[in-house]
Parts: C-alpha cells; sequence; structure tokens
C-alpha cells in the first residue's frame, strides 16, 4: 500500500456522467483518487488484480494499487497514454461531433440492442474502430464484479494522430457492492447481487454479455487461491461469490445474436437526429 500527500494544485477536475465522482489528483505520472462513499480503492484493487487470472492482455486493463491520499482511503495507477496519445470518452466523442449527450440520445431508444447497435456504428463511422470486442470485454468485467457507474466516459478509445484504439480497462470503483447504490446489507450477498442495476444499454449485464458474447475466461482455480491470500473483507467475499457463480457460465454466453460486421447491422440510424 502507499501513503501519500498531495497538494490542491494536483486535483484535476472532469466532467462527467457518474454518479459518484471522486476527487482525483495527477501527479508524478500517477492518477490518484480518494475513496467516495465506500471502498472504491479496495474494489479497484481487487478488480485488477482479478483481471490478471483471465485471458485478458495486461495492456487491456490498468492495474491499480491501495493506499491513502492525505491520509484518506483511496487508490492509484499509473498514468498509461504517451505524450502523443489522448484519451476521448465516448461522451466527449459523441458531444464533439453531434453536439448533444450520448447518453440521453440511447435513453431515447426502445431497445437494448438499439442502443448497441447505435453506439457501435457511430464509433465505427466516427473512427474506423470496430468496438464489438471491447464492449464485450469491458461488459463480462462489469457482470462478474457487479459494475454499476459504467457510464459513457468510463468507456473510451485512444487517440494517436488520426487512429483510434480500445482504451484499457479502467475506473471500476463501484463494484464489489462496495458503493453500489443499489445495496442495503439487512439482504445477503446473494439477494444484493439481485438488486445491482448495470448500465449504460440496460440494466442487466447479462442481458448485455448474452447480446455481445462473453470477452474472457477465467483462470478459476488460480483466482479463487488468490483471493484466499486477500484480508477478510466483504468486497472479497462478493469477488469470490461471483467468480464461483460464473465460473461454468461464460463460455455458454451465446454470440448467436450479432457479429457486429456490416451484415450483422440490422438498424439503419441518423447519427445526428
Amino acid at each position: 500500500m502507499f501513503s501519500e500527500n498531495i497538494g490542491n494544485d494536483y486535483i484535476v477536475i472532469q466532467e462527467g456522467t457518474s454518479e459518484g465522482t471522486q476527487v482525483k489528483y495527477k501527479k508524478d505520472g500517477y492518477w490518484y483518487k480518494k475513496d467516495n462513499r465506500g471502498n472504491e480503492g479496495r474494489a479497484e484493487y481487487l478488480v485488477s488484480k482479478f483481471m490478471q487470472f483471465t485471458t485478458l492482455q495486461e495492456n487491456e486493463f490498468i492495474s491499480y494499487e491501495e493506499g491513502t491520499i492525505n491520509g484518506k482511503l483511496g487508490c492509484r495507477s499509473k498514468n498509461f497514454l504517451d505524450e502523443e496519445e489522448e484519451l476521448v470518452t465516448f461522451y466527449r466523442l459523441y458531444y464533439n461531433e453531434v453536439g448533444k449527450d450520448l447518453s440521453t440520445v440511447i435513453a431515447n431508444m426502445n431497445t437494448m440492442e438499439e442502443r448497441i447497435e447505435y453506439v457501435i456504428r457511430f464509433i465505427d463511422q466516427s473512427c474506423g474502430l470496430n468496438i464489438h470486442a471491447y464492449l464485450s470485454k469491458v461488459l463480462t468485467l462489469d457482470m462478474i464484479c457487479l459494475n454499476e457507474d459504467r457510464h459513457l466516459n468510463n468507456l473510451a478509445l485512444i487517440m494517436r494522430g488520426n487512429e483510434f484504439y480500445p482504451a484499457p480497462i479502467f475506473d471500476n470503483g463501484v463494484s464489489l457492492l462496495t458503493a453500489n447504490q443499489s445495496v442495503n446489507w439487512n439482504f445477503s450477498i446473494e439477494e444484493n447481487v439481485k438488486r445491482v442495476i448495470a448500465r449504460p444499454f440496460c440494466g442487466s449485464h447479462e442481458k448485455m454479455v448474452k447480446y455481445l458474447g462473453s470477452g474472457f475466461s477465467i483462470d478459476t482455480k488460480s483466482a479463487l487461491s488468490w483471493l484466499e491470500t486477500e484480508p477478510d473483507y466483504i468486497e472479497r467475499n462478493v469477488l469470490r461469490y461471483q467468480i464461483d457463480r460464473y465460473n461454468n457460465q461464460l463460455d455458454v454466453f451465446s454470440h448467436h445474436l450479432t457479429l457486429f460486421n456490416e451484415s450483422s447491422y440490422t438498424h439503419t440510424y441518423n447519427l445526428f437526429f
């Protein structure tokens, strides 16, 4: 664990659509976040460590470290951008090109499928990038870690010159029931898991993953062995519960609804309505 004292000169103000915006600092090549309404730093650490036991590559996710910032609990991660690179969120990209709030636009659509296809088509037309696999990986992780805060500023691309690449998965703090708005600890872990509300395309993580297909598989034995070495926190126990729950399910999430190639788009939208 780290311990860092950081002055207010290092605070970075970010506009977004998060329900629980944390104080963020940028100093000496690290981003720091104080816990806001739960143990977000612990959740960030556990979720990023868990990804090491999946088929995701190291460059596909951000690693977080627990610690204290000015005596308060939080976490930090290394800045993953080169000098020539810029992080562009889906929210920002759409607002810059269309002048509207993408979350509001897709909220007015009738179905989850329409929302997903609309966003995928927009990114494809704007950046020449198919983000189907990226969304599949992010939303599979969200399903396992129970992320309730995957808003459109937590989905992003890296811009390098005129080229775009999927950003590594970041910002998983509202997870593992630690800061979730839906949690009520008068209920068991099992009951609270049922209360979790997903984002950004519908309220069910499983529905989104079934539509997109599972994004990775888990080395379950190694992941559970690692969790036995972690302190007995509720977040650890929730993650263990979720790994057990999805141990045999990820491979059966079907890709049959769409492969998201040119022939698979079933709707045509005007991106500038």
